[in-house]
């Protein structure tokens, strides 16, 4: 994930608080923000997660899930395969940074 990915989804959900707030007569309430970051916080987490049919590099440590549970992780290396109901994310994208 990038600043620019970052900056893209913080205009989006502006717009959507814009929206809430022009249809509620001005007002944002209590659930409204709530709402609003919770869709925030499930965005971050699902923003990182790839699915089986985009191959990681090579070399990379990466973490397999499938069905909801950890099947794998480690170095991803050329003669791995990937259930194809599986997702994968680099254990690097799951650790914040301020870049």
């Amino acid at each position: 994930m990038t600043r620019k990915d970052i900056e893209k989804a913080k205009a989006e959900n502006a717009e959507r608080i814009a929206n809430i707030a022009y249809s509620g007569g001005g007002h944002i309430g209590q659930d409204d923000l709530e709402t609003v970051f919770e869709n925030g916080a499930e965005w971050r987490i699902n923003s990182v997660w790839h699915d089986a049919s985009e191959k990681p590099k090579l070399g990379e440590l990466i973490i397999v899930e499938v069905y909801g549970k950890i099947w794998d992780y480690g170095k991803y290396d050329v003669c791995d395969t990937i259930h194809p109901k599986a997702r994968w994310v680099y254990m690097k994208d799951l650790i914040p940074t301020k870049d």
